[in-house]
């Protein structure tokens, strides 16, 4: 089915909580979902979809304000809710991610570190509620990848995507290339993976914080461990390496 035009949905936010209501007006307003706040429920029958802290109506209930334009994010394609959604990742130390619903690319994001992937994945599931929810990732860097993996696998469908067959279609690293991963099916992932951490990896993040510390300071071999684990950002570990230069 073809998108709606956003300007034929016509979508009303009718809230006891003002302050709950005005935080849903900012969000669908950021995601470019014309609105309207209703002062009475007199305005009902003007609207196709309602946006409501009303328990005894049929409305869109929701508890965030994130969660609430994900709902009614379906109803621009003329649908209740999205059958299929997929979430493609493409896999580093800020993961590209994409949402696709019915094969419409409806959220892009680059999260800031691997360890916020779950509660984005979480939140976006809740808030479309499909049917069929399916995650696909990149099968590069291993760390970072099998890092996500072992933190949706039990909860979620996850595929392993061959970046190898994608890399043609992929002008850069991030989002475009979770786009490609979205659409390109994958090897079932049933349990969690080994996070192997070999001497290259560790190099790598080395040298990312010497750029990250104006070339200044390397951390050591343990504190990349550390950073590669999760238990420590880059940033962390560069201001840890610099003070204990301090006290020598």
């Amino acid at each position: 089915m073809s998108k709606k035009c956003l300007k034929s949905l016509k979508v009303g936010i009718l809230c006891k909580d003002f302050r709950f209501g005005y935080r849903v007006a900012l969000e669908l307003k950021k995601r470019s979902i014309p609105y309207e706040m209703l002062l009475s429920e007199d305005q009902l029958k003007e609207f196709e979809v309602i946006i409501s802290d009303m328990q005894d109506h049929d409305f869109i209930h929701c508890s965030t304000p994130e969660e609430c334009a994900r709902k009614v994010h379906s109803y621009l394609y003329g649908k209740r809710r999205f059958e299929r959604v997929i979430v493609g990742i493409d896999p580093g130390p800020k993961p590209g991610i994409v949402v696709v619903g019915d094969g419409n690319f409806v959220e892009e994001v680059q999260l800031s570190s691997v360890d916020k992937v779950k509660s984005y994945v979480d939140e976006v599931y809740r808030g479309y509620s499909p049917e069929h929810f399916i995650i696909r990732i990149g099968d590069g860097d291993i760390v970072n990848r099998n890092r996500i993996i072992n933190s949706l696998v039990e909860n979620y469908r996850v595929e392993m995507v061959d970046e190898r067959n994608t890399s043609e279609a992929i002008n850069n690293k991030d989002i475009e290339s979770a786009k490609v991963i979205a659409f390109t099916r994958g090897r079932l992932v049933r349990n969690k993976l080994n996070v192997v951490i070999r001497e290259g990896y560790l190099k790598e993040i080395q040298r990312r914080s010497r750029i990250e510390s104006g070339g200044k300071i390397t951390i050591s071999k343990e504190l990349a461990r550390e950073v590669a684990l999760g238990k420590m950002s880059l940033k962390d570990a560069v201001a840890l390496m610099g003070g204990k230069d301090e006290e020598r």
